[in-house]
Protein backbone atom coordinates (compact mmCIF):
# COMPACT_ATOMS: atom_id res chain seq x y z
CA UNK A 1 0.00 0.00 0.00
CA UNK A 2 1.41 3.41 -0.98
CA UNK A 3 0.20 6.33 1.12
CA UNK A 4 -0.40 9.93 0.11
CA UNK A 5 0.14 12.86 2.51
CA UNK A 6 -2.65 12.85 5.09
CA UNK A 7 -3.62 9.24 4.46
CA UNK A 8 -3.51 6.70 7.30
CA UNK A 9 -3.84 2.98 7.87
CA UNK A 10 -4.50 0.79 10.89
CA UNK A 11 -1.69 -1.30 12.29
CA UNK A 12 -3.82 -2.91 14.98
CA UNK A 13 -6.43 -4.12 12.48
CA UNK A 14 -3.87 -5.48 10.05
CA UNK A 15 -4.09 -9.26 9.81
CA UNK A 16 -2.02 -10.50 11.47
CA UNK A 17 -1.45 -7.46 13.68
CA UNK A 18 2.32 -6.96 14.15
CA UNK A 19 3.66 -6.76 17.70
CA UNK A 20 6.40 -4.44 16.45
CA UNK A 21 7.10 -2.47 13.30
CA UNK A 22 10.23 -1.17 11.63
CA UNK A 23 10.16 2.28 10.08
CA UNK A 24 12.83 2.25 7.36
CA UNK A 25 13.87 5.65 6.01
CA UNK A 26 15.54 6.24 2.65
CA UNK A 27 16.02 9.10 0.22
CA UNK A 28 16.97 9.87 -3.35
CA UNK A 29 19.61 10.44 -4.40
CA UNK A 30 21.07 8.00 -1.89
CA UNK A 31 24.49 9.63 -2.23
CA UNK A 32 24.13 13.25 -1.13
CA UNK A 33 26.24 15.92 0.58
CA UNK A 34 23.38 16.43 3.03
CA UNK A 35 23.92 14.91 6.48
CA UNK A 36 20.49 13.61 7.49
CA UNK A 37 19.56 12.88 11.09
CA UNK A 38 16.43 10.98 12.11
CA UNK A 39 14.56 11.43 15.36
CA UNK A 40 11.41 10.23 17.09
CA UNK A 41 9.26 11.94 19.72
CA UNK A 42 7.02 9.91 22.04
CA UNK A 43 4.16 12.26 22.96
CA UNK A 44 1.32 12.31 25.47
CA UNK A 45 -2.28 13.36 24.83
CA UNK A 46 -1.21 17.02 24.96
CA UNK A 47 1.28 16.50 22.14
CA UNK A 48 4.34 16.91 24.37
CA UNK A 49 7.10 14.64 25.65
CA UNK A 50 6.73 13.62 29.30
CA UNK A 51 10.45 14.26 29.73
CA UNK A 52 13.61 14.40 27.67
CA UNK A 53 13.85 10.60 27.71
CA UNK A 54 10.95 10.57 25.24
CA UNK A 55 13.18 12.14 22.57
CA UNK A 56 15.06 9.49 20.56
CA UNK A 57 17.91 10.72 18.37
CA UNK A 58 21.65 10.27 17.72
CA UNK A 59 22.59 11.03 21.34
CA UNK A 60 19.80 8.86 22.83
CA UNK A 61 19.09 5.74 20.79
CA UNK A 62 16.17 4.23 22.71
CA UNK A 63 13.12 5.06 24.76
CA UNK A 64 13.50 3.80 28.35
CA UNK A 65 11.96 0.33 28.39
CA UNK A 66 12.81 -0.30 24.73
CA UNK A 67 9.48 0.65 23.16
CA UNK A 68 11.27 2.73 20.53
CA UNK A 69 14.77 1.97 19.29
CA UNK A 70 16.78 3.89 16.72
CA UNK A 71 19.36 2.15 14.56
CA UNK A 72 22.79 3.69 14.98
CA UNK A 73 22.90 4.81 11.34
CA UNK A 74 19.55 6.54 11.77
CA UNK A 75 17.83 4.77 8.90
CA UNK A 76 15.43 2.66 10.96
CA UNK A 77 13.26 2.84 14.07
CA UNK A 78 11.78 -0.24 15.72
CA UNK A 79 8.56 0.36 17.65
CA UNK A 80 7.29 -2.36 20.00
CA UNK A 81 3.81 -1.29 21.02
CA UNK A 82 3.50 -3.46 24.15
CA UNK A 83 6.68 -1.87 25.54
CA UNK A 84 5.44 1.70 25.21
CA UNK A 85 4.80 3.30 28.61
CA UNK A 86 1.25 4.28 29.60
CA UNK A 87 0.34 7.75 28.42
CA UNK A 88 2.19 7.63 25.10
CA UNK A 89 -0.40 8.32 22.41
CA UNK A 90 1.65 9.65 19.48
CA UNK A 91 5.07 8.94 17.98
CA UNK A 92 6.49 11.48 15.55
CA UNK A 93 9.10 10.35 13.01
CA UNK A 94 11.23 13.21 11.67
CA UNK A 95 14.28 13.91 9.52
CA UNK A 96 16.51 16.97 9.82
CA UNK A 97 19.55 18.24 7.92
CA UNK A 98 22.56 18.70 10.17
CA UNK A 99 23.66 22.37 9.97
CA UNK A 100 21.39 22.75 6.97
CA UNK A 101 20.70 26.45 7.46
CA UNK A 102 24.38 27.27 7.98
CA UNK A 103 25.28 25.48 4.74
CA UNK A 104 22.33 26.78 2.72
CA UNK A 105 20.91 23.28 2.32
CA UNK A 106 17.31 22.08 2.24
CA UNK A 107 15.19 19.03 1.46
CA UNK A 108 14.66 20.53 -1.98
CA UNK A 109 18.10 19.13 -2.86
CA UNK A 110 16.58 15.64 -2.65
CA UNK A 111 14.03 14.30 -5.08
CA UNK A 112 12.29 11.98 -2.61
CA UNK A 113 12.15 10.84 1.01
CA UNK A 114 10.55 7.47 1.63
CA UNK A 115 9.28 5.70 4.75
CA UNK A 116 8.56 1.97 4.62
CA UNK A 117 6.52 0.49 7.46
CA UNK A 118 7.34 -3.20 7.89
CA UNK A 119 6.43 -5.99 10.27
CA UNK A 120 9.50 -6.32 12.51
CA UNK A 121 9.15 -10.11 12.70
CA UNK A 122 9.60 -10.61 8.94
CA UNK A 123 10.34 -8.38 5.94
CA UNK A 124 6.73 -7.99 4.83
CA UNK A 125 5.89 -4.39 3.97
CA UNK A 126 2.72 -3.01 5.53
CA UNK A 127 2.77 0.37 3.82
CA UNK A 128 5.09 2.82 2.10
CA UNK A 129 5.08 6.60 2.00
CA UNK A 130 7.10 8.06 -0.90
CA UNK A 131 7.25 11.85 -0.55
CA UNK A 132 8.42 14.14 -3.34
CA UNK A 133 10.65 16.77 -1.71
CA UNK A 134 11.86 18.72 -4.73
CA UNK A 135 11.55 22.48 -4.13
CA UNK A 136 11.02 22.05 -0.36
CA UNK A 137 12.92 24.94 1.33
CA UNK A 138 12.86 23.50 4.87
CA UNK A 139 15.67 21.81 6.81
CA UNK A 140 13.37 19.65 8.95
CA UNK A 141 10.67 17.22 7.86
CA UNK A 142 7.93 15.51 9.85
CA UNK A 143 7.72 12.29 7.87
CA UNK A 144 4.81 10.63 9.64
CA UNK A 145 3.25 9.76 12.96
CA UNK A 146 1.86 6.77 14.82
CA UNK A 147 -1.17 7.61 16.94
CA UNK A 148 -3.44 5.73 19.33
CA UNK A 149 -7.18 6.15 18.96
CA UNK A 150 -9.82 3.95 20.62
CA UNK A 151 -7.11 1.40 21.55
CA UNK A 152 -6.08 1.20 17.91
CA UNK A 153 -2.62 2.15 16.64
CA UNK A 154 -2.55 3.84 13.25
CA UNK A 155 0.10 5.42 11.05
CA UNK A 156 -0.49 8.71 9.25
CA UNK A 157 1.65 9.96 6.37
CA UNK A 158 2.44 13.62 7.09
CA UNK A 159 5.25 14.97 4.89
CA UNK A 160 5.27 18.42 6.49
CA UNK A 161 8.32 20.68 6.28
CA UNK A 162 9.48 22.57 9.36
CA UNK A 163 11.69 25.66 9.44
CA UNK A 164 14.77 25.77 11.64
CA UNK A 165 16.15 22.26 12.02
CA UNK A 166 16.24 19.85 14.93
CA UNK A 167 16.47 22.27 17.86
CA UNK A 168 13.24 24.23 17.25
CA UNK A 169 11.47 21.00 16.29
CA UNK A 170 12.50 19.41 19.60
CA UNK A 171 11.45 22.50 21.55
CA UNK A 172 8.03 22.43 19.87
CA UNK A 173 7.40 19.02 21.41
CA UNK A 174 8.55 20.10 24.86
CA UNK A 175 12.16 18.89 24.91
CA UNK A 176 14.42 20.95 27.19
CA UNK A 177 17.33 21.65 24.83
CA UNK A 178 20.64 22.90 26.20
CA UNK A 179 21.97 26.10 24.67
CA UNK A 180 25.52 24.93 24.02
CA UNK A 181 26.53 28.26 22.54
CA UNK A 182 25.34 30.39 25.44
CA UNK A 183 27.96 31.92 27.67
CA UNK A 184 27.89 30.94 31.31
CA UNK A 185 26.20 33.60 33.45
CA UNK A 186 28.39 35.72 35.67
CA UNK A 187 27.69 34.82 39.30
CA UNK A 188 26.45 37.72 41.44
CA UNK A 189 28.93 39.20 43.88
CA UNK A 190 28.48 38.06 47.45
CA UNK A 191 27.18 40.66 49.93
CA UNK A 192 29.58 41.82 52.62
CA UNK A 193 27.46 40.24 55.36
CA UNK A 194 25.36 37.37 54.09
CA UNK A 195 21.92 37.17 55.66
CA UNK A 196 21.35 34.37 58.13
CA UNK A 197 19.43 31.65 56.28
CA UNK A 198 16.12 30.63 57.69
CA UNK A 199 15.54 27.02 58.63
CA UNK A 200 14.25 25.14 55.63
CA UNK A 201 13.27 21.60 54.71
CA UNK A 202 15.59 19.42 52.68
CA UNK A 203 16.22 20.98 49.27
CA UNK A 204 14.41 19.49 46.30
CA UNK A 205 16.29 17.32 43.86
CA UNK A 206 18.27 19.20 41.25
CA UNK A 207 16.37 19.63 38.00
CA UNK A 208 17.31 17.37 35.12
CA UNK A 209 19.99 18.73 32.83
CA UNK A 210 18.79 19.95 29.44
CA UNK A 211 19.41 17.54 26.61
CA UNK A 212 22.37 18.27 24.31
CA UNK A 213 21.92 18.30 20.55
CA UNK A 214 25.55 19.19 19.85
CA UNK A 215 27.18 17.00 17.21
CA UNK A 216 30.46 17.50 15.38
CA UNK A 217 31.10 15.79 12.05
CA UNK A 218 34.76 15.37 11.15
CA UNK A 219 34.43 15.88 7.41
CA UNK A 220 37.98 15.73 6.03
CA UNK A 221 40.69 13.12 6.44
CA UNK A 222 43.14 14.32 9.04
CA UNK A 223 40.68 16.70 10.70
CA UNK A 224 40.71 16.38 14.47
CA UNK A 225 39.17 17.65 17.68
CA UNK A 226 40.29 17.49 21.29
CA UNK A 227 37.91 16.40 24.04
CA UNK A 228 39.14 18.24 27.11
CA UNK A 229 39.44 16.40 30.38
CA UNK A 230 37.10 17.70 33.08
CA UNK A 231 38.07 17.92 36.73
CA UNK A 232 36.27 14.63 37.38
CA UNK A 233 37.88 12.96 34.36
CA UNK A 234 36.10 11.14 31.55
CA UNK A 235 33.22 8.73 31.75
CA UNK A 236 32.97 5.74 29.42
CA UNK A 237 33.45 6.36 25.71
CA UNK A 238 30.94 4.54 23.49
CA UNK A 239 32.03 3.97 19.90
CA UNK A 240 29.33 2.74 17.53
CA UNK A 241 29.76 1.45 13.97
CA UNK A 242 26.62 1.20 11.90
CA UNK A 243 25.97 0.66 8.23
CA UNK A 244 23.40 -0.28 5.64
CA UNK A 245 22.90 -3.90 6.67
CA UNK A 246 20.98 -4.67 3.52
CA UNK A 247 24.05 -4.03 1.39
CA UNK A 248 25.52 -6.91 -0.49
CA UNK A 249 28.92 -7.42 1.05
CA UNK A 250 30.48 -10.55 2.48
CA UNK A 251 29.64 -12.10 5.83
CA UNK A 252 31.28 -10.77 8.97
CA UNK A 253 32.97 -12.94 11.56
CA UNK A 254 29.74 -12.94 13.57
CA UNK A 255 27.77 -13.68 10.41
CA UNK A 256 30.10 -16.56 9.51
CA UNK A 257 29.33 -18.21 12.85
CA UNK A 258 25.59 -17.93 12.36
CA UNK A 259 25.17 -18.20 8.59
CA UNK A 260 23.80 -14.66 8.39
CA UNK A 261 24.55 -12.67 5.24
CA UNK A 262 23.14 -9.34 6.44
CA UNK A 263 26.10 -8.12 8.47
CA UNK A 264 29.28 -7.43 6.59
CA UNK A 265 31.39 -5.34 8.99
CA UNK A 266 33.23 -6.04 12.24
CA UNK A 267 34.38 -3.32 14.62
CA UNK A 268 37.71 -3.48 16.46
CA UNK A 269 40.76 -1.51 17.50
CA UNK A 270 44.52 -1.57 17.93
CA UNK A 271 45.72 -0.09 21.23
CA UNK A 272 48.93 0.94 22.93
CA UNK A 273 49.16 1.48 26.69
CA UNK A 274 51.40 4.08 28.35
CA UNK A 275 53.59 1.25 29.65
CA UNK A 276 54.31 0.15 26.06
CA UNK A 277 52.02 -2.88 25.87
CA UNK A 278 50.09 -3.14 22.61
CA UNK A 279 47.42 -5.39 21.16
CA UNK A 280 44.02 -5.64 19.50
CA UNK A 281 40.41 -5.81 20.66
CA UNK A 282 38.27 -7.63 18.10
CA UNK A 283 35.96 -10.58 17.53
CA UNK A 284 38.72 -12.54 15.81
CA UNK A 285 40.30 -14.87 18.36
CA UNK A 286 37.64 -13.88 20.92
CA UNK A 287 39.81 -10.89 21.90
CA UNK A 288 36.90 -8.94 23.36
CA UNK A 289 39.02 -7.05 25.93
CA UNK A 290 37.95 -5.82 29.36
CA UNK A 291 36.71 -2.61 30.95
CA UNK A 292 38.05 -3.46 34.42
CA UNK A 293 41.52 -4.65 33.42
CA UNK A 294 44.05 -3.66 30.72
CA UNK A 295 43.44 -2.64 27.99
CA UNK A 296 40.30 -1.01 29.54
CA UNK A 297 38.58 -1.46 26.15
CA UNK A 298 35.79 -3.94 25.45
CA UNK A 299 34.00 -5.01 22.29
CA UNK A 300 30.33 -5.46 23.17
CA UNK A 301 29.97 -8.55 21.00
CA UNK A 302 27.32 -10.50 22.87
CA UNK A 303 24.82 -10.51 19.99
CA UNK A 304 26.07 -12.82 17.28
CA UNK A 305 22.69 -13.16 15.61
CA UNK A 306 23.24 -10.29 13.21
CA UNK A 307 19.77 -9.01 14.11
CA UNK A 308 20.83 -5.86 15.97
CA UNK A 309 19.87 -2.75 14.05
CA UNK A 310 22.15 -0.63 16.21
CA UNK A 311 25.39 -2.00 14.76
CA UNK A 312 28.44 -2.88 16.86
CA UNK A 313 29.79 -1.13 19.94
CA UNK A 314 33.24 -0.66 21.44
CA UNK A 315 33.51 0.78 24.97
CA UNK A 316 36.55 2.52 26.49
CA UNK A 317 36.81 3.03 30.25
CA UNK A 318 37.25 6.80 30.43
CA UNK A 319 38.25 6.64 34.09
CA UNK A 320 41.35 4.71 32.96
CA UNK A 321 42.17 6.96 30.02
CA UNK A 322 45.49 7.92 31.66
CA UNK A 323 46.61 4.30 31.15
CA UNK A 324 46.14 4.51 27.37
CA UNK A 325 48.50 6.12 24.87
CA UNK A 326 46.56 5.76 21.63
CA UNK A 327 43.85 3.71 19.96
CA UNK A 328 43.07 3.16 16.27
CA UNK A 329 39.47 2.19 15.59
CA UNK A 330 38.99 -0.02 12.53
CA UNK A 331 36.30 -1.84 10.57
CA UNK A 332 36.85 -5.18 8.85
CA UNK A 333 35.09 -7.01 6.04
CA UNK A 334 35.80 -10.58 7.14
CA UNK A 335 34.71 -12.52 4.05
CA UNK A 336 33.62 -11.87 0.49
CA UNK A 337 34.51 -9.16 -1.99
CA UNK A 338 35.01 -5.79 -0.28
CA UNK A 339 32.38 -3.25 -1.27
CA UNK A 340 32.77 -0.32 1.10
CA UNK A 341 30.80 2.02 -1.16
CA UNK A 342 27.56 0.14 -0.44
CA UNK A 343 27.90 0.11 3.34
CA UNK A 344 27.08 3.80 4.01
CA UNK A 345 29.01 3.24 7.24
CA UNK A 346 28.97 5.80 10.06
CA UNK A 347 31.03 5.88 13.26
CA UNK A 348 29.90 7.85 16.30
CA UNK A 349 31.91 8.52 19.45
CA UNK A 350 30.00 9.55 22.57
CA UNK A 351 30.89 10.30 26.17
CA UNK A 352 28.81 12.27 28.72
CA UNK A 353 29.54 15.99 28.86
CA UNK A 354 31.10 16.08 25.39
CA UNK A 355 29.65 16.62 21.91
CA UNK A 356 28.86 13.56 19.83
CA UNK A 357 31.51 13.01 17.17
CA UNK A 358 30.56 11.55 13.80
CA UNK A 359 32.82 10.09 11.11
CA UNK A 360 31.42 8.91 7.79
CA UNK A 361 33.14 6.54 5.38
CA UNK A 362 32.88 9.00 2.52
CA UNK A 363 35.82 7.67 0.48
CA UNK A 364 36.20 4.06 -0.60
CA UNK A 365 38.68 1.47 -1.84
CA UNK A 366 37.08 -1.79 -2.83
CA UNK A 367 40.39 -3.66 -3.12
CA UNK A 368 41.10 -3.58 0.64
CA UNK A 369 39.46 -5.41 3.56
CA UNK A 370 40.23 -3.09 6.46
CA UNK A 371 39.50 0.55 7.10
CA UNK A 372 41.22 2.58 9.82
CA UNK A 373 38.41 4.85 10.93
CA UNK A 374 39.78 7.11 13.66
CA UNK A 375 42.78 7.65 15.91
CA UNK A 376 42.30 8.46 19.61
CA UNK A 377 45.43 9.90 21.23
CA UNK A 378 46.21 10.80 24.83
CA UNK A 379 47.46 14.39 24.71
CA UNK A 380 48.21 15.61 28.25
CA UNK A 381 45.15 13.75 29.49
CA UNK A 382 42.82 15.03 26.78
CA UNK A 383 41.43 12.82 24.00
CA UNK A 384 42.48 13.93 20.52
CA UNK A 385 40.23 12.33 17.89
CA UNK A 386 41.41 12.33 14.26
CA UNK A 387 39.51 11.13 11.21
CA UNK A 388 41.55 8.56 9.24
CA UNK A 389 39.39 6.58 6.75
CA UNK A 390 42.45 4.84 5.31
CA UNK A 391 42.22 1.36 3.78
CA UNK A 392 44.52 -1.65 4.24
CA UNK A 393 44.71 -5.24 3.05
CA UNK A 394 44.94 -6.73 6.54
CA UNK A 395 46.02 -6.19 10.17
CA UNK A 396 49.74 -6.32 9.36
CA UNK A 397 49.64 -3.39 6.95
CA UNK A 398 47.45 -1.35 9.30
CA UNK A 399 49.81 -2.08 12.20
CA UNK A 400 52.86 -1.04 10.17
CA UNK A 401 51.20 2.19 9.03
CA UNK A 402 50.54 3.39 12.57
CA UNK A 403 53.49 1.78 14.36
CA UNK A 404 51.81 -0.25 17.07
CA UNK A 405 54.40 -3.02 16.91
Amino acid sequence: MELQPGQNFSITKHSPAPAAVNVVLSWEPASTPLILDSSAFALNAQGKVRGDGDFIFYNQLALPGGGIQRAGDGRMFTITFAKLPPGIERIIIALTIDQGQQHGQSFGQLSQVRADIRDASHPASLAAFPLTTKMMPETALIVGEFYLRNNEWKFRAVGQGFVGGLEPLARQYGVDVADDSAAAPVPPSSPATPPRPAAAPSPPAAPAKPIRLEKITLEKKGSSISLEKKSQGFEDLVINLNWNQGSGGGKSFFGRLTGSSKIDLDLGCLFKLRDGRAGAVQALGDSFGSMQHPPYIQLMGDDRSGASAQGEFLHINGRQWEQLDRVVIFALIYEGAPNWAETDAVVTIQTPGQPTLEIRLDSHRNDQRMCALAMLENERGNIKVTKLVEYFLDHRFLDEAYGFG
